[in-house]
């Protein structure tokens, strides 16, 4: 790794810790919770906040017709472009959308606490900690002799596929960055990504009253052998397989005439997610007993994710100033995530993961109320990725 971290670098993300806590806090304070989707008033605060701080933002509306088709509307992503001069791009990405807050929180889950050296609440780890990194990194390197551009991509869509940040700027041309860094965690650099099924299963029967349930066809009935095949797949499977959802009926004084359940299966290396998904369907085909109606529907294909040569070279720039700022290892490694960085991966785009969070990934997501991010691990990262950015785009 060259000598490439400048004082006046350090010294400017030592003196915006205290901005990149308080950028954090007001955005977990702002509910982004995917599904249902809301984060238009989130975005807009962001996008006059990062005005306010000087900089160009680029808003880039979803169109609704084409947002519905992910079940969403309302969306819109920001890109932030601070050119250098002649050189190439580096995307640093993350997205406001976030996990459902769901329940048994000590803490209110927005509000933005502050206790002692960590914030508190959803979102501040996955992903509103990295967005703060990712603009004092860039606004600390803003006064270097650098050649190329920093883009920050600002999206919304993270937990529903990526379709509409990531994918949605790639495929209307509105960026096609030389690398991207996307949001990850403090002590792990990640290249690979596991990949992941997710499908529901329809069971059609015919309503009747239950007075009278030879009228009618029992939804429900029908997809118990279907349910215990899928569970029992689960047991043999070599990855996670889980039964995420389950919704049935329409009355308690009335035979079923639906059953639907929603099925996650993350694929790992060397699996084909096409091959995955055929024998599962063929399976469930198997199991089903008339005479209700069997559908078996794809909610989302994402295949696994390869390091190239490229993205481990990226990778490499990262984790040695990643060691560096957070003074223990920090390892480039292949991870069980699934992100909407992929889009780029899978797009040619070198991609490497790397922000602020616990020391195994997925850690610093809980369901038990107690999502948060350490404030040391903030001001690391933030360095780390300046620093790594300073290289990357040295003056050749």
């Amino acid at each position: 790794m060259s000598d490439v971290r400048s004082s006046p670098v350090l010294d400017r993300i030592q003196a915006s810790a205290q901005a990149a806590a308080e950028l954090t806090a007001a955005l977990v304070r702002l509910p982004t919770e995917n599904p249902p989707g809301d984060t238009a008033a989130a975005t807009d605060w962001l996008a006059g906040w990062l005005e306010g701080r000087g900089h160009d933002v680029e808003r880039v509306p979803v169109p609704d017709p084409f947002a519905r088709h992910h079940g969403r509307t309302g969306v819109m992503n920001l890109i932030v472009r601070r050119r250098f001069g002649s050189g190439p791009t580096v995307a640093l990405a993350a997205a406001l959308d976030t996990l459902p807050a769901g329940d048994g929180w000590r803490r209110d889950p927005f509000g933005g606490v502050r206790e002692g050296p960590a914030i508190y609440g959803r979102g501040a780890r996955d992903s509103k900690a990295d967005i703060a990194a990712y603009v004092f990194a860039l606004e600390a390197i803003a006064g270097e002799p650098l050649a190329g551009t920093v883009e920050l991509h600002l999206t919304a869509d993270e937990e529903t596929g990526g379709f509409l940040g990531p994918a949605f700027l790639l495929g209307q041309g509105l960026t096609r960055p030389d690398a991207v860094i996307s949001s990850g965690t403090s002590y792990q650099v990640i290249v690979g990504q596991e990949g992941v099924l997710q499908f529901e299963v329809l069971l059609r029967g015919r309503q009747a009253h239950a007075g009278r349930p030879q009228d009618g066809i029992d939804a429900v009935a029908a997809g118990v052998p279907v349910l215990a095949a899928v569970l029992e797949a689960a047991r043999a499977a070599p990855q996670p397989l889980t039964v995420s959802t389950v919704e049935a009926g329409r009355g308690v004084n009335l035979v079923a005439d639906l059953l639907r359940f929603t099925v996650d299966r993350r694929i790992g290396p060397g699996e084909d997610g096409e091959a995955v998904e055929t024998a599962l369907f063929d399976m469930i085909e198997q199991a089903h007993r008339g005479p209700a109606e069997l559908e078996c529907r794809r909610l989302l294909l994402a295949e696994p994710v390869q390091p190239t040569a490229e993205s481990e070279r990226l990778a490499a720039t990262l984790s040695a100033h990643a060691t560096a700022a957070m003074r223990r290892p920090v390892p480039v490694v292949s991870a069980p995530v699934v992100t909407g960085a992929r889009h780029y991966a899978l797009a040619g785009i070198p991609t490497a993961l790397y922000g602020v969070g616990p020391p195994v990934v997925g850690e610093g997501v809980d369901f038990l109320g107690e999502e948060s991010v350490s404030l040391d691990d903030l001001a690391h990262s933030t360095e780390a990725i300046a620093t790594a950015l300073t290289e990357l785009l040295a003056a050749r």
